[in-house]
Parts: structure tokens; C-alpha cells; sequence
């Protein structure tokens, strides 16, 4: 005994899932007498009561469930080992128990009983061995007094019912949820689990599980195909060596990081350790079967297999190394007849399937434990017959830890115990009594042939002359791949001795399988010894010799077709077992008098197996979805349910909401309690694509069917290579296992969407035409594969070819989805995958038509969009090209992608199209060059800029000519396909228009003050203020945008109204909705309202000082027609079209728009230059020679004497007098009146407005020259006007932008 030793408890990172069934089982020895005694439980996650325990009162046992209490009396001993195991399913009322292979009748201590379904195992409890436990400030706390002085041994706990067969036949198979594993449990101190070794287990049948690496001489790396044949050379090679007699019956190979080695810590980290600086290694998980003749003790198998396994290998240029730490061996029940063979379709699993779940018995299995964790999981059982009872001798290795508690201790032995289990005449299953007439054995055979011909002839042959005659007739006869160590074994008979050499050239052993229908024997021990008997005999023939050596053959008996419970639309079945090649009915659940039939049938590869019920005589009970609703789902139930549900949708095309909800949350139960295997999770789907291709309304449940679809690719297990796809009609998902090492990129595909049939998927295969969704994914992306377990990354795409899913609450404004939707996502990524510097790039087809005037928007799927609903936003995604019939999209992050088009538009037709196209780029080609004359005139004729109007020309010209230079460059820079600088060039496309149009509207606030607010208006620093606000505010609004939204600049194409040369032209501009509107059209929209306010009260002002003038001084029509359109385009005003270019006018005022803006540039050069009488003064001044050379005179001096004359009413000569009281005046005009007294005249100059006044009238005028005296005078000292030399002119002058 070992002192202070006292429990074990169960490790966090194995926590018990929540249960609808399970079977426990323990092996406890009592070694004192104590009142009472604890062999486990466990406790509810909120530690209120025992979910699940067994304790003790003497002998008396004790059952506990979900706090209720169950008793046994008379049947736990001293010093005896008892085999305690108890059943439980959510249908039972109370639980079944088993002492010693034993059913037991229980007693309860409530009169409260379970009712059926009330109840489910909770999940996440705490459990502990050999003694109860709570908790005291969330601290674990041990009760004393109740502990189990003894040992206990063998505590395992199944996720499904065992049978009583199971139970009293395989007292030492492992549970499927918890093992028998030191590794899983934490251990007090000095508790570690004791060994005896005086007892043995013989089993033949093994599974080896191992992390094999492989090192290549040429520095490659080696693929799956080879590894696996690699593998399969290297077994048989090492098993040569084993003087045991293998059969080697399978070998598979899986990348490493696979299912069977998900949830197994770091073997494929240690193992790279050991070869890390090896060129060309590379890393799979291998698993294999072997069939050991004669059956042999389990721990002399597991050393031995370990230590030859791991010894280095070389076959040919392969070199083949393994870790003693990775590698696991198990014992099965039985051998699969092949690994290849699909799993069940619910994915029911025990140790031996081959792609375990992830929290799977298998999975548990490849630990670093080796010695206690891997000691036998089954059991070796002899019979011996003796009267009516037969006592059954079970042989068992097993771990078993000894504690000590208040001076006793409890022993848990990790040993080998032999039990004694004394019960009735087993039943005609195992050992039958009286009379059947047919029995059926599976026959494995390792038979050597030496001699010629065709060897399944032979063997054939030997089996129907040998066994035939004696009433035994072979079924399903298979012969196996030739097993190569088998091949070279020396090989020794009574008769004869075959030399190695020999063997090599004439000998050949082969294995066979088949089945042996036996209807001469109702004694099933004897009917096993007389096959085997009849095999053993050597067989001649004329060709061949023929033996079998009796370790080399192998017989088991089939039992009956398990019972279960089988749900279906006519109702519950019951089935009870049924022997092979039998029948059994059931009453019909709707009509009692009626009849359910089903027979247990002899399949080749499994065995006993159901045949689909015969329920044509029953009536349908199920009728509706709803009536699915008080059915629990389970594994064992999943199919079933499923199964009901797609005959329920295929007779009803409209579920209602509560109707589709159900079914949903059926689906998604099956995905959660089961195992996704393709089988089963092409059901799933094929009800999802009935759903979308009904006429329910499927708004409310986008979210939950996408997260549905996606959990069947996440949890995908079981299918054969690289990538698996699963297609429907109307849906199909496509997963990929990604080798890490060799990532570069990776191509989704789709094609063929013809209605009815289901969509072709291709995997890194160039698009073709026919396609209709292309994803392609970038190397980047792998720096999101997740690093848990040495998983292999998996990426998942999905393809839904029902737009009507997608259906948004609140419908963006004439936009609707035009193509299908795609998705692409990584599973268990470390985190979202968003930010990609990489893009990921989707080309989808349009399912209509675009029309060359029609948006198109690429968008995702927003899971929190409207409450919850979803919905699709444009966030990280901007369209790369378009055509009629595709559009690719680029984007930053990984989702469900998809293409609204815009369809509020009137359309418009090609030929206008082109014609706009073509004036668009032509007018802003010939304002860019006419803009360059206006600003270098400005710039280099300083005359000409000298008052605040033509400064302020000179930076709206500026602005304008970078605004269209920028616009013309667009397209051929976003070809470059550069994101950054497309960012670049949208920015800058968007500050130039800003600024263009913060100058139009100085521009009129300039002109207010000049001819509204004349007086009383002084700002210091006046053109340096404007040029602040004219580039600055601009600059300002891009930097917040890109500093805020910096996606919200990218690719996009332009619509007519954004004057395109091509429909599927790239162009790069301002992308997102919100930052367009609000700081592009909201922008543009105030400028243009205060610019056409501003150009309305200055029509008006000038309107009153014409009525005001005598009637001959008036100017004409066509010179006030010439001054509005002069302030149209300077203004801006012809901008303001667009606002207007809709419904039946709108191509008439899109050729508006688009001469007049895109010429505006050329505009501003007649009026303003060519026009301007100043201008062209100086271009003859400065430009021309000879002839047409003008001379620089004295009117350029851009002062006049003017002797002042007699005015009849002095007093409203110069009214405005009054208001110039000093130079510090509130004015914009910073007047300077001068006196000179040697002329005796009076000088005014008014730099910055360039309006003279006469007679108490304000007239505005062009003043080409008016020029800042380079001195002040004070008005107190004036004597005299000084003005223009040009000639007056009453009323309005068209000149109101001087310059």
C-alpha cells in the first residue's frame, strides 16, 4: 500500500461533454470494513448536487444520478475484485447496472423517478476517484470517512449504452470518452498508479499509431502517395525481424497535424526537433492494423513492437526514423475488413475507427504515455463448461493506483488481475444451448501455397472441397494483398521444411477472408474447433501443396444485428436483436394490428447488419416538422432524424417561419452531437440546398444557415486525400488540408449552375469559361493558420447558388445582389482575418446583364448588420474590373463576397454613351491647355495680377487645371493595379476638386464684399486669409478622410456621370457611400447653393444701379448676357446640372453637363483673357514685335490727373468721403486718400477692389492696373482724385473680374 495516497482527479483539459447516454464501468477491491465508501463522483458544474456516483454502505451499492439514489444490496465483498458497470440513456427512467457481467435490480430511495427525456449528463463537472468531494470557497474539499479503502482499477466511461453482451464479454475494452490513462488524471501526492505484472492479457489484434518522418537523400520533400508506400515497405521489413507470426492487415498515411493526431499535444513539435536540420524531411501520421498469431501477452507486444519500430530505417533512398515517445499501440475488438471503407453514416466511432473524433477515444490515444497508459484495452477470455453454469475467467492488465486516507488506503494497481465472474449459460450468441439451424463464423486465413496457378483458384478450391462437404458453405470469399514479411518466412510443417531460399522462388503465403454458413452444429465451440480442424489438414492437388498453420487461422463468430432504437415518420422502433439471415417485426406505432418488419442480413464487409425496415403496412405519425419537436436528437438517432426531415421538406415546399426554425435547430443539434463524416454531412447539406430552393421565407434565418453550412466543412472527418467537396443543387462547400510547408496560394472554382443540377467544383484550376464564381486566396494568409495541436490548417469555401438568401431587411436603394455568393474562410484561425496586404480576389458572374450606365458595388456579408439579421456592407472591398457579364473584386479580408448592382438609373444607349464619353475627355483635354495659358499668363505678366479678383482667378485656374490633368491621368495610372497608388490618385483627385471649388466660392464672397458689403469691411492679410481657406480647408477634409476612413479611397469603375471611356474602366475615386456624400456631393452642394445666392443679390444689385442710370447710358442685352455667363462658369454654377440629370431629361442634361464643365477651363480663358482688353495690351507688350508690338504708355502707369470740375452739388459728389476716417478704417478697400499740393490734386487708390465712383453711383469696373501707392496719406490731407485714364462708362461693365 502506499502511504498518503488518496484520490485522483479528473484534468480540466478533459472535461466530461454533456451526455444524453453513457456507459460507466469500475473495478473496486475492498480491503477494510468501513461504514461507507466513495468509488467516484462527479459533481454538477455548479456544485449543487452528484451528477453521477457510485458509493457504498458495506456491501450494500449505491447508484447515483442527478441527486437521486438507486441501492443494490449484498453484492460488493471484501477482498474480492468486483467489475461495476452502469448504463444510462435519456429514455430510461432509471439506470442500468452490472456487477460482475451481471444485471442487478435496483432499489430506489425516492418514490420520485426519472421521468424520460427530463434529463442530460451536465457538462464541465468536476470528478474524482475513491472519494466524494465539494466545494468551499470554490476550493475542492475532500469528505472524509466516505473514501474507499482499497484499490480501484479500470475506471472507464463510454458516450453511448453498452450492451449486456458488451459488458460481460469485453470486461477490459477502454471507454471511448475517458481511458484508463494516468495522463488524464491529476494525482495527489505519492499516488502514482502501482504495477503487477504476475497476471497477462493475450489479444491478437493491435492498432499502431505513430509520427513517422521521413528523410529523403536528394534534399525533397516526400508526398503523400510515396509515404504511403514507404510506410507500407518499412512495416513489413521491420515486422521480418519480430519472431511473432503478424499480419500485417493495413497501413494508412495521413499529413501530419490529421485528424488522429488533432488532440495530442506536440508529437509533431518533438518530432521535428529530433531532425530539424534534416534537408528534404518531412512528417506524416502513420496508422496500422496487425493481426498477432498466436494471440500473445499485450505488454510482451507492446515493448517488443515499440523498441523494433523505432530503430532507424533506409529503403532505398527513403531514410525512415521514428520517436519511442510517438509511438502507440492499442488493442481493438476485431480487425476492419478495410480501412478504406466509409465510416457510419452518424459517425458513431469506437477506438478502432480509423478517423477518430476529435475528442474520440482515438484521438486520446497517441499520448507521450506509454508504459501504464497503453496496457491492454481488451480481454482475453477462456470459457470452461461446467453443468448449467459456466465460469468465466476474464484476464486483464490494468492500471491501478493504491491511496492511503486516514490510516487506511485505497490501491489503484496498474497490474494484471485475474476475475473470476461466475454466470448463467451464456446465450445462443456466445455460447448457445439446443438447437439452430444456421450459424455464421468470419474466417481469417494465412494460408502458403507452394506449387503453380492462379493462387484465388487454389485457394477457392482447397475452401469448397475442405469445408463444403462437411455442411459449410463459404460466403464472400476475398483474398488480401500477399503480406511480404509472410512471403519470406521460413515455413515448417510436419510433413516437410521449406528452406528461406526456396520459399523465396516457389512459396507463396496469402490471406483470405471470407464467411462460413454452418447448418450441420447447433454447438457454436464446437462448430469453431471443427473449422479450424478442417483448415488445419494440408491440401494437395495437382498443381499446388496447401497449408495452414493453426496460429494462422482465425474464426469468430458473428453474433445477432444489435438492437436499437429506430426513429422514423411511422414512428418509434424498438428493434431487438436478430440473428443473421433473420426477421423480426414490431407493431405498427399508429395501428398495433399492423406489422413492421426488418431482417439482420450477412454484408461482406461488416458482418451482421440492419436491412432498411419494410413499414409499408404502417401509417405516418410524423406528419409535420413541428412534430419533430419533442424529439431528442442523439448519435444515435442523428440519421434518423435527418432522414425524416428531407422527406418532411420534400413534401412541403413552403415551411412557415416557426416550421423552418425547427428544422434548423435540428440541424444544428445533429451537428453537435455527432461526427461530421461526408455521408452525413451530405445530408445536411442536401436538406440546406431543399430549404434554399423552397418558397419559405428565408429572411429571418440567413445568419443561421451560413453558420450551418460553414460547422459541416469546420468539423469535416473521414474523407480520403487532400480536399473533399459536398454539392447540392442549390449549395456546395469545399474543404482543402493545407500542407503549411508548401502553401503558396489556393483557387476555388465553380461552374455549371444549371437549375436542377448540382455546381462542379475544381480547386487550383485557372478559371474557364462557364464559371461563375472564382476565389483566389493569397500566400499571406497563412500567417492566420492556427497553431493548436499541430492541426494542418484547413481552409473552407462555400458556394451558394440561391441569391434569395441574401435578402436584407432594410434593402440598400436601388441596389439588389446580381450575382452568386461565395466564401472563403480558414478554420480555427487565430484571429479574424481582415488587413490583408495581399488581396484576396473574387471574380463573380453577373446574373444579369450590366448595362454600361449601371454600379456595380462589391460587398461582404455583415453578420451584426440590421439587429442581427445581416446584412451587406462594402466595408474592404472595392471593384478591381467590370464587364457586361463579370466583376472582380479585391479585398482585404475573408467572407462571404458578393455584387449589388445599381438599377435606379435610366439607362442610357451605347452610341450616346460613347459621344459623352468622347466630349468629356476632349473638353478637359482642351481646358487643361487653355488653363496653362491662363496661369502662365498671371504668373508672368505681374501687371495683371496686382488686385485681389486676379490673384484669386490665378488660384481657382490652378485648381482647375490640376483637376482635370489628375482626371485625365486616372485610368492610366489605376492599370498599374498599385493600391497605394490608386489611394494616392483618388486623394488627389478629390483634393482638387475641393479646392476648385473652396475657389469659386472666395470668388463670390469676394465679390459680395465688393458689391454688397462695400463699406465697413476690413480683413488684414485679405489674400493670404483666402489662400489659407482655399487650400487648407480641402487639405483638411482629405487628411481626416484618409486618417478615419482610408479604405474608403480604392478602385472603382466610373458611371456616366463620372464621364467614362470605358464601362469596365479602372478608376480610381472616393468608394464608400457615407465619405462620397458627405464630403464630395453635401461639399459641393453648399458651395453651389451660397455661389448661386451671392450670384442672385449681385444680378439684383446691378439691376438697381442700371434703373438708376439715364436711359442712354445703359449697356445692351448682349453685353449683360455675356457678364452672367462670365459669372456662370467662374462660380461654378454650371456644376449644378448634375443635380438635375434625371428622369426623361437626363441624357439631354447630361450633354449639358458635360460641355459646359468639362470646357469650363477653356471659358474662363475667353472671358477672362481673350476678352479682356488689358490682357491682350499686354500680350502685344510683351509676346509681339514689330508691327503689332504695342508700346508700354503712359496709361499703364495705371494713373490719370484729373483736373476736378465744378459739380452743382458738391456735397454727393463723393458721398463715401464721410466714411473714410483713417487708415485703419473698417474697409476691404484700405483706401489711401493723398494730397499733393504741388498739383493741387486729390488722389483715391483702392488696390484690392477695382470699382471707381461717380456721382454717388457705385459702378462697378474692371481696374486693369489700379496700383498701391508706395506711400499712405491721410483722407484729412486730400486735395484731389486720381483714376483711371480710360474712358468712363456709365452702368455695368462686364469686366466685374478685373484684372
Amino acid at each position: 500500500m502506499q502511504k498518503d495516497c488518496s484520490f485522483w482527479f479528473l484534468k480540466n483539459e478533459h472535461k466530461i461533454p454533456s451526455l444524453n447516454e453513457l456507459s460507466v464501468c469500475v473495478n473496486i477491491k475492498r480491503k477494510l470494513s468501513n461504514s461507507y465508501w466513495t468509488a467516484f463522483t462527479y459533481l454538477h458544474p455548479n456544485k449543487t448536487r452528484i451528477e453521477l456516483g457510485l458509493k457504498g454502505f458495506g456491501e450494500e451499492l449505491h447508484i447515483i444520478m442527478f441527486g437521486r439514489v438507486w441501492t443494490k444490496s449484498s453484492v460488493v465483498s471484501l477482498d474480492n475484485w468486483h467489475s461495476i458497470c452502469m448504463t444510462w440513456s435519456k429514455s430510461m427512467t432509471e439506470p442500468k447496472v452490472y456487477v460482475n457481467g451481471t444485471k442487478v435490480e435496483l432499489k430506489p430511495q425516492s418514490e420520485t423517478a426519472l421521468h424520460p427525456y427530463c434529463c442530460s449528463v451536465a457538462a464541465g463537472g468536476t470528478l474524482t476517484l475513491a472519494v466524494a468531494h465539494n466545494f468551499v470557497k470554490n476550493k475542492i474539499s475532500i469528505e472524509t470517512g466516505t473514501e474507499l479503502k482499497g484499490s480501484l482499477s479500470l475506471f472507464r466511461m463510454w458516450k453511448q449504452v453498452r450492451s449486456a453482451q458488451e459488458i460481460s464479454t469485453m470486461a477490459c475494452t477502454d471507454g471511448d470518452m475517458l481511458h484508463w490513462e494516468k495522463r488524464i488524471w491529476n494525482k495527489a501526492q505519492d499516488c502514482t498508479p502501482l504495477q503487477d505484472v504476475t497476471q497477462k492479457c493475450n489479444w491478437p489484434f493491435y492498432e499502431v499509431k505513430l509520427v513517422l518522418v521521413i528523410i529523403r537523400e536528394d534534399g525533397n520533400k516526400t508526398n503523400i502517395y510515396d509515404a504511403r508506400e514507404v510506410a507500407h515497405q518499412w512495416l513489413t521489413q521491420a515486422l521480418e525481424e519480430w519472431p511473432k507470426h503478424v499480419y500485417l492487415h493495413k497501413v494508412k498515411v495521413f499529413p501530419i497535424g490529421s485528424t488522429l493526431t488533432r488532440s495530442n499535444g506536440s508529437a509533431k513539435g518533438t518530432t521535428m526537433q529530433l531532425f530539424a536540420t534534416s534537408p528534404g524531411l518531412s512528417q506524416f501520421d502513420c496508422l496500422a492494423h496487425l493481426n498477432v498469431i498466436p494471440n500473445a501477452d499485450v505488454g510482451e507486444i507492446q515493448d517488443e513492437l515499440t523498441e523494433i519500430l523505432a530503430k532507424p530505417y533506409k529503403i532505398d533512398h527513403f531514410e525512415i526514423n521514428t520517436d519511442a515517445n510517438f509511438i502507440f499501440i492499442y488493442t481493438l475488438d476485431d480487425l476492419w475488413p478495410d480501412l478504406d471503407t466509409d465510416p457510419p453514416l452518424t459517425g458513431t466511432e469506437t477506438q478502432t475507427t480509423t478517423i477518430p473524433q476529435l475528442t474520440s477515444t482515438a484521438t486520446e490515444m497517441i499520448t507521450p504515455a506509454k508504459t501504464i497508459v497503453t496496457t491492454p484495452n481488451q480481454v482475453a477470455i477462456t470459457t470452461e463448461v461446467s453443468s448449467s453454469t459456466e465460469t468465466t475467467k476474464i484476464t486483464t492488465s490494468t492500471p491501478i493506483m493504491e491511496t492511503t486516507l486516514a490510516g487506511s488506503s485505497t490501491t489503484f494497481l496498474s497490474s494484471t488481475r485475474s476475475l473470476t465472474l461466475n454466470t448463467t449459460a451464456c446465450s445462443s450468441t456466445i455460447s448457445p444451448e439446443g438447437n439452430i439451424s444456421e450459424s455464421y463464423f468470419s474466417v481469417n486465413v494465412n494460408v502458403t501455397v507452394n506449387g503453380s496457378g492462379d493462387p484465388e483458384n487454389i485457394i477457392t478450391t482447397w475452401l469448397q472441397e475442405t469445408l463444403s462437404g462437411n455442411g459449410i458453405q463459404v460466403l464472400h470469399f476475398k483474398l488480401l494483398t500477399s503480406s511480404t514479411h509472410a512471403q519470406k518466412r521460413s515455413v515448417e510443417t510436419k510433413s516437410f521444411k521449406v528452406d528461406r531460399k526456396h520459399s523465396l522462388l516457389s512459396v507463396t503465403s496469402h490471406s483470405c477472408v471470407f464467411h462460413a454458413q454452418v447448418t450441420t452444429s447447433s454447438d457454436i465451440i464446437k462448430t469453431e474447433k471443427m473449422i479450424h480442424g478442417l483448415l488445419e489438414k494440408q491440401y494437395n492437388s495437382e498443381t499446388a501443396l496447401l497449408y495452414a498453420q493453426p496460429e494462422d487461422i482465425l474464426i469468430s463468430y458473428i453474433g445477432p444485428c444489435p438492437g436499437h432504437n429506430h426513429h422514423t415518420r411511422q414512428g418509434l422502433f424498438s428493434w431487438p436483436p436478430t440473428g443473421v439471415q433473420r426477421n423480426t417485426s414490431l407493431p405498427c406505432v399508429g395501428n398495433p394490428e399492423k406489422k413492421a418488419y426488418r431482417q439482420c442480413i450477412l454484408d461482406e464487409n461488416v458482418g451482421a447488419l440492419w436491412k432498411s425496415p419494410d413499414l409499408g403496412q404502417c401509417q405516418v405519425v410524423v406528419n409535420s416538422v413541428s412534430d419533430l419537436e419533442d424529439i431528442t436528437v442523439t448519435n444515435d438517432n442523428a440519421e434518423d432524424i435527418l432522414l425524416m426531415i428531407e422527406d418532411l421538406i420534400h413534401e412541403n415546399k413552403n415551411l412557415d417561419e416557426y416550421e423552418l426554425s425547427t428544422v434548423l435547430d435540428k440541424l444544428a443539434d445533429v451537428i453537435n452531437v455527432s461526427v461530421i463524416t461526408p455521408p452525413l454531412g451530405e445530408v445536411i447539406i442536401n436538406i440546406t440546398s431543399d430549404i434554399l430552393e423552397s418558397d419559405s421565407n428565408l429572411l429571418p434565418f440567413t445568419n443561421s444557415i451560413l453558420n450551418i453550412t460553414e460547422s459541416v466543412g469546420d468539423q469535416m472527418l473521414g474523407f480520403n486525400g487532400e480536399s473533399f467537396s459536398l454539392t447540392a443543387p442549390a449549395l456546395a462547400i469545399s474543404v482543402v488540408n493545407i500542407d503549411q510547408g508548401n502553401f503558396h496560394n489556393l483557387t476555388f472554382g465553380v461552374s455549371s449552375t444549371n437549375k436542377g443540377l448540382n455546381p462542379e467544383i475544381y480547386i487550383n484550376r485557372e478559371p474557364f469559361d462557364g464559371t461563375v464564381a472564382f476565389v483566389s486566396l493569397p500566400s499571406e494568409i497563412q500567417e492566420r493558420f492556427p497553431i493548436i495541436n499541430n492541426t494542418s490548417p484547413r481552409v473552407q469555401f462555400q458556394f451558394y447558388g440561391v441569391p434569395t438568401l441574401f435578402q436584407t431587411k432594410n434593402d440598400p436603394d436601388g441596389k439588389r445582389l446580381n450575382t452568386f455568393v461565395v466564401s472563403a474562410s480558414v478554420t480555427n484561425a487565430t484571429g479574424y482575418i481582415e488587413n490583408l496586404k495581399e488581396y484576396v480576389a473574387v471574380t463573380l458572374h453577373h446574373l444579369i446583364s450590366k448595362k454600361k450606365d449601371q454600379d456595380v458595388q462589391c460587398v461582404y456579408w455583415d453578420f451584426n448588420k440590421n439587429d442581427g439579421y445581416g446584412g451587406w456592407n462594402p466595408k474592404g472591398c472595392w471593384t478591381y474590373n467590370t464587364s457586361s457579364d463579370y466583376t472582380t473584386c479585391l479585398c482585404d479580408h475573408m467572407t462571404h463576397f458578393g455584387v449589388l448592382l445599381d438599377v435606379s438609373r435610366t439607362p442610357i444607349d451605347e452610341k450616346n454613351e460613347q459621344i459623352l464619353t468622347l466630349i468629356t475627355y476632349m473638353g478637359c483635354g482642351v481646358s487643361s491647355c487653355f488653363l496653362g495659358i491662363t496661369v502662365l499668363t498671371y504668373t508672368l505678366l505681374e501687371k495683371l495680377r496686382r488686385d485681389y479678383p486676379s490673384k484669386i482667378l490665378l488660384n481657382l485656374s490652378l485648381a482647375l487645371l490640376g483637376l482635370n490633368l489628375v482626371f485625365l491621368l486616372n485610368s492610366w495610372i489605376s492599370s498599374f493595379g498599385i493600391y497605394g497608388l490608386c489611394i494616392a490618385v483618388a486623394v488627389t483627385l478629390h483634393y482638387f476638386l475641393l479646392t476648385s471649388f473652396t475657389w469659386m466660392g472666395l470668388g463670390a464672397v469676394n465679390m459680395y464684399f465688393a458689391l454688397v458689403k462695400v463699406f465697413n469691411v476690413y480683413v488684414p492679410s485679405y489674400i493670404l486669409k483666402f489662400c489659407l481657406l482655399g487650400w487648407g480647408i480641402p487639405l483638411i477634409i482629405c487628411g481626416l478622410v484618409v486618417a478615419i476612413k482610408r479604405d474608403a479611397y480604392g478602385m472603382n469603375t466610373m458611371s456616366d456621370s463620372q464621364m467614362t471611356l470605358d464601362d469596365s474602366e479602372m478608376f480610381c475615386w472616393v468608394q464608400n457611400d457615407v465619405v462620397f456624400y458627405v464630403s464630395v456631393v453635401s461639399y459641393i452642394a453648399f458651395i453651389l447653393l451660397c455661389n448661386g445666392s451671392i450670384f442672385l443679390v449681385v444680378l439684383i444689385q446691378i439691376r438697381n444701379m442700371q434703373v438708376n442710370q439715364p436711359a442712354g447710358t445703359r449697356s445692351g442685352i448682349l453685353k449683360d448676357l455675356r457678364t452672367v455667363a462670365s459669372l456662370t462658369f467662374l462660380l461654378g454654377l454650371t456644376w449644378s446640372v448634375a443635380f438635375l440629370a434625371w428622369g426623361p431629361v437626363k441624357v439631354f442634361l447630361l450633354y449639358l453637363f458635360s460641355i459646359l464643365n468639362s470646357l469650363q477651363g477653356f471659358f474662363i480663358f475667353v472671358f477672362h483673357c481673350l476678352m479682356k482688353e488689358n490682357v491682350r495690351k499686354q500680350w502685344r507688350i510683351h509676346l509681339c514685335c514689330g508691327a503689332f508690338k504695342l508700346q508700354e504708355c503712359s496709361e499703364w502707369s495705371q494713373t490719370a490727373t484729373v483736373i476736378p470740375k465744378h459739380k452743382p452739388n458738391p456735397p454727393n459728389t463723393f458721398p463715401f468721403m464721410a466714411s473714410v476716417r483713417s487708415i485703419k478704417s473698417n474697409s476691404t478697400q484700405s483706401s489711401t486718400v493723398s494730397l499733393e499740393s504741388s498739383q493741387n490734386q486729390m488722389t483715391i487708390t483702392r488696390p484690392d477692389l477695382g470699382f471707381v465712383y461717380e456721382n454717388s453711383l457705385v459702378i462697378p469696373r474692371a481696374r486693369a492696373g489700379l496700383m498701391v501707392l508706395p506711400y499712405e496719406t491721410s483722407p484729412a490731407t486730400a486735395s484731389g482724385l486720381e483714376f483711371p485714364s480710360r474712358p468712363w462708362k456709365n452702368g455695368f461693365d462686364a469686366d466685374i473680374y478685373p484684372t
